[in-house]
């Protein structure tokens, strides 16, 4: 019977994962560990990125702050100078005017007196021009009054009849009555301060007033000036008095802002970095360590997939020498870049002189078996064909004797179960076979239907001599004594008790059957084979129709069956 697990496809299980891709986790699982890293680090260089343009706006911003009220401080200086000269103190305002014209020549700010109701001194005019009549505003006049030097907000002109500008204002005494003298200039006189601070073309600053409108912008100024900022940089503003906040300029551009308000004006300085360009700047430094988490994944995979294929390679050189072990070939020991490979392709090596050594061994062996079991069954048939002659000479022939040749006929059924027996080695036999051994004249009549049956050697030459009597009884007196007779051996194993038996031996087609008047030595024999040998019984039935006899009987032998009912 061939052996199920060495005749089975040598297949790996559906679950069961190659070199290659084992290899290939590995290598991932020492990559991903580091791209997670360099994930963390990318997302902290993000954030530091971040940190330092915040730190960099609010620096520009107070440095522009700082420019702004130095400019502002000129202007100041300016009004102090002549707020002192006698000429404006004594009412000489001619002499006063030379002096103001002097002052500011060749800057980009001019000088106003004002006595509240009109201009005095206008040094933006040409000497000698009809100067305007204009009433300073009375927020202004309240700081005068108050005798505080302030610097206004953006001034527009609702009717567009002058330019935007800005007052630096402070209270003097002319002729023992107070007057405003003013310091003006444009928005495009604070315009110089972008190009000093040298901001970034892409960065948009601007200075606004108290009033958080637009007085100078790095940017279309023209466009802007005026307009109040966004409602985002308003509520940062209102927060405290410098700071940084995502916001949008008055284009529209999103910008990281940052804003810095003058302790001195009031006005604040903002300056904004649009947030495309921060992004960039960060995808780039993340666009490194994308690129070095990539490259080392590509590494890691190509050192895992050369690696696995010499592994790969390695393991098949393996597989093969132990089909050609299983097929009872001598492998050669051959050198391995693998220490591992090598010392598996050794074993194998020495469990195939070993196998090749025990295989030799056990055929010698087998044909010693073979040998000593042919001189037994000779030396068996040669003692039953003796016993055989002896009777025949003890009891004269078969003519004078009327059982001597019923007991030839029995000597030869030992014989033939022996024969039987030595063709399997004495290992057993299977039901069926022995049937179709003792009823060999008669198959073309006989119908056999069971399943396999091994049979013990003890057991074997038991039903040898219960079925040959069986047999001779029918060919005698039962069923196969007609042409049209025939029997039906049937038998099964009890579910329940796997090791009992029965058979069903029925004859059909032979003469009228009836209950012989005593029992004869075939009936006796079968009875005794069944309870001595094999534990078991026979019922028969001698029915009209044909013998119809049941048999049971174990199939482990006798010593067996002893324990266990001992033990139960």
């Amino acid at each position: 019977m061939p052996d199920p697990v060495a005749s089975a496809p040598a297949s790996s299980s559906p679950a069961a994962g190659t070199v290659r891709r084992r290899l290939l986790l590995m290598a991932l699982s020492l990559v991903v560990p580091a791209v997670l890293f360099m994930t963390l680090l990318a997302r902290a260089e993000f954030g530091e990125s971040r940190s330092r343009y915040e730190r960099q706006l609010i620096a520009t911003t107070r440095a522009l702050v700082l420019a702004t009220d130095r400019q502002i401080g000129q202007g100041q200086s300016i009004l102090q100078t002549l707020a002192v000269s006698p000429s404006l103190i004594a009412g000489d305002i001619p002499a006063f005017e030379r002096q103001a014209r002097a002052a500011v020549q060749g800057g980009d700010g001019w000088i106003v007196l004002i006595d509240g109701d009109r201009q005095l001194v206008n040094t933006r005019l040409p000497p000698g021009a009809p100067l305007p009549r204009a009433r300073l505003p009375d927020d202004r006049w309240r700081i005068i009054r108050a005798g505080q030097t302030s610097v206004s907000n953006l001034i527009v002109r609702k009717d567009g009849s002058a330019p935007a500008f800005v007052s630096i204002d402070m209270p003097v005494i002319v002729d023992g009555k107070l007057h405003d003298l003013a310091y003006v200039q444009t928005p495009d006189a604070f315009s110089t301060i972008f190009t000093s601070q040298t901001i970034p073309p892409s960065w948009t600053a601007s200075i606004v007033d108290r009033n958080a409108s637009l007085v100078a912008r790095s940017k279309d100024q023209n466009r802007f000036l005026g307009h109040r900022v966004g409602a985002e940089m308003l509520a940062a503003m209102a927060r405290g008095s410098e700071g940084v906040t995502l916001s949008h300029t008055l284009d529209g551009t999103p910008t990281l802002s940052a804003f810095s308000r003058s302790p001195t004006s009031g006005w604040a300085f903002i300056v904004g970095v649009p947030r495309s360009e921060l992004s960039r700047a960060n995808w780039s430094s993340m666009g490194g360590l994308t690129l070095a988490s990539v490259v080392l994944l590509i590494i890691g995979a190509a050192v895992a997939l050369t690696v696995s294929q010499d592994i790969a390679a390695a393991v098949r050189g393996l597989s093969a020498d132990a089909k050609a072990v299983a097929a009872g070939e001598e492998i050669a020991v051959v050198g391995d870049r693998f220490q591992e490979i090598a010392e598996v392709r050794a074993a194998l090596h020495d469990a195939s002189v070993q196998l090749r050594a025990r295989e030799a061994e056990e055929l010698r062996a087998h044909q010693r078996q073979q040998l000593m079991i042919n001189e037994l069954n000779h030396r068996v048939k040669n003692t039953l064909f003796t016993v055989q002659s002896l009777a025949r000479q003890s009891l004269g022939r078969p003519a004078d004797t009327p059982g001597l040749e019923a007991f030839n006929e029995r000597i030869m059924a030992l014989a033939r179960a022996h024969d039987l027996l030595t063709r399997s080695v004495w290992e057993g036999a299977d039901l069926q076979e022995i049937l179709e051994e003792t009823l060999e004249p008669y198959l073309d009549r006989t119908i056999l239907a069971g399943p396999p049956v091994a049979l013990t050697p003890n057991a074997a030459l038991a039903l040898s001599m219960v079925f040959h009597e069986l047999g001779t009884n029918a060919g005698k007196y039962g069923a196969l004594s007609l042409p049209g007779g025939a029997v039906t051996v049937v038998w099964h194993v009890d579910p329940g008790a796997p090791h009992r038996l029965t058979l069903h031996w029925e004859e059909r087609g032979g003469p009228p059957v009836s209950p012989p008047a005593r029992k004869g030595f075939g009936s006796r024999l079968i009875a005794a084979t069944l309870k001595s040998d094999l534990a078991g019984e026979a019922r028969v039935d001698y029915r009209p129709s044909g013998l119809v006899c049941v048999l049971t009987l174990s199939l482990r032998p006798p010593s067996e069956d002893g324990e266990e009912g001992a033990g139960a």
